[in-house]
């Protein structure tokens, strides 16, 4: 092995984010620190540290930006004031290329530590040859989730499949077209990711292989190959129940708000710590409220989003409806305070507040993947396939019956064309899945984005369905030309 020194603080990171904002060249910045590369990734103990990091890193990445990236462009949400918050600038489709919104750098610090895994572990000395393939299953799989955000964010991206160990010209590279990063990187990421991983992995804070495959339908959903995203969830509906869907509203509720709150890890990835019943999370990430209270997760709980007139309007409809849809119950509510506001609540105790004074002890997990998520992907397959009544089967026999309106289910003559059972779809999955950071990506995915927001907020060009670059980025890699449309 080369007696070279690698920063573990990751160049790639240094030139692609805006982490640095001065102007200073980048040959005066001082990495914070230096391991010789004989010195980690020797063991199972520095493995687990070194996945650990991963992990770290994409919390780091996602925390003030998961609600933002997925959900804030949409037609969900308004602020409870005017203003030039991000949220507000968000929502309103005013985006510059100064919000830290628009930063890609702690997603590539995730591929960067990703890339030092996959070189490594494969020569480190472990006494199980699983666990090695199973970390290193988790690199592979934590790889194409990053990428897959960024290209879900950006379009093209920068693609890094090694790590960067010396500056040079590696660091400046062009951006690779987005269908090729999905199909040439991100799936073929997966794949592997599959095929290495333990399936005695039960983690959900950690990627098991019913994350993958979430991960996996997910992305060719993206990619229009709709019969192979069918097939994924397939085989994902056959893995043990306790990855499965959860029928009871009120035990779906305790998911939202007890199951994600507080579950401490226990490096122990064959004990599911969420019990050995049914559990809809797949895959979570953990925050404390109190860590980032300019976080757009941290709104939800502190008032200052709304539903929007839109949205509020469709829950009251729901609210009203006979059969009572129930979701009116446990996902939104009005406080007493303010009886005309709707706000979400899912992640709170139906009829309870959580005061400013409590979010130091609200830790809760935000659900990346839930089985209801990929059941209603299935039924957008089914439909893309021309399997109405599939779909409608679907859709009546999960999220609609625990809602209590299962016998409200539209028929498949009802419907005029495919693309109309298509909005009937994404109307269930705004529904169900609010707060979960996937309305604007739906919008995006199906191109109905546009069409949706224009009477909104004025978005008129299928080239805004992109966010802009960081200013940074541009200053710092002369290659990467700005999304069209933004300065």
């Amino acid at each position: 092995m080369e007696n070279r020194y690698f920063k573990i603080t990751l160049f790639l990171m240094f030139f692609l984010s805006s982490v640095f904002i001065s102007c200073s060249k980048f040959l005066d910045v001082n990495p914070i620190s230096e391991i010789p590369e004989d010195k980690m990734w020797r063991n199972q103990r520095e493995v687990r540290s070194g996945v650990n990091e991963l992990y770290s890193s994409f919390r780091a990445a996602v925390q003030g930006n998961l609600f933002a990236w997925g959900e804030l462009r949409s037609d969900n949400f308004v602020v409870t004031t005017d203003g030039t918050s991000v949220n507000q600038r968000l929502i309103n489709n005013q985006l510059t290329n100064d919000l830290s919104v628009t930063n890609w750098g702690g997603l590539y610090k995730t591929i960067s530590n990703a890339n030092y895994a996959i070189q490594y572990i494969p020569i480190s000395e472990m006494p199980s040859e699983e666990d090695k393939n199973d970390y290193l299953a988790q690199a592979y799989a934590m790889r194409a989730l990053a990428y897959f955000y960024a290209v879900r964010i950006w379009g093209d991206v920068p693609v890094h499949l090694e790590p960067v160990k010396e500056l040079g010209n590696a660091v400046f590279k062009d951006r690779t077209p987005k269908d090729e990063v999905l199909k040439n990187v991100i799936f073929s990421d997966l794949k592997k990711a599959e095929s290495l991983i333990n399936s005695s992995n039960l983690e959900r804070k950690r990627i098991s292989k019913a994350g993958i495959l979430a991960i996996q339908a997910d992305v060719l959903m993206w990619m229009e190959d709709y019969e192979a995203a069918d097939q994924v969830i397939g085989r994902l509906k056959t893995l043990p129940a306790r990855w499965g869907f959860q029928p009871d509203m009120d035990k779906m509720k305790f998911t939202f708000t007890t199951d994600l709150n507080r579950k401490i890890g226990d490096d122990k990835p064959n004990l599911d710590e969420y019990g050995s019943g049914v559990n809809e999370l797949i895959f979570v990430v953990h925050f404390d409220l109190e860590e980032d209270v300019t976080s757009q997760i941290y709104s939800l709980f502190s008032g200052s989003l709304l539903l929007s007139p839109k949205l509020r309007n469709t829950f009251i409809t729901i609210g009203n409806s006979i059969p009572r849809d129930i979701r009116a119950d446990n996902y939104i509510r009005q406080p007493s305070s303010a009886p005309g506001e709707f706000r979400m609540h899912k992640y709170a105790a139906n009829g309870s507040d959580i005061p400013n004074t409590s979010f130091g002890n609200c830790e809760i997990a935000y659900p990346i993947y839930r089985f209801t998520d990929i059941l209603l992907m299935e039924a957008e397959c089914k439909a893309r396939m021309d399997k109405f009544q599939d779909a409608l089967n679907i859709i009546s026999s999960t999220v609609r019956t625990r809602a209590k309106v299962a016998t409200t289910t539209r028929v498949a003559s009802s419907f005029a064309s495919r693309e109309d059972l298509i909005d009937y779809i994404l109307d269930e999955r705004q529904i169900e899945l609010i707060g979960e950071g996937k309305r604007w990506f739906d919008l995006v995915r199906t191109k109905r984005a546009v069409k949706v927001m224009e009477p909104i907020n004025g978005m008129n060009s299928d080239s805004q369905m992109l966010f802009p670059l960081n200013f940074n980025i541009l200053l710092r890699n002369a290659n990467i030309k700005q999304n069209p449309g933004y300065n």
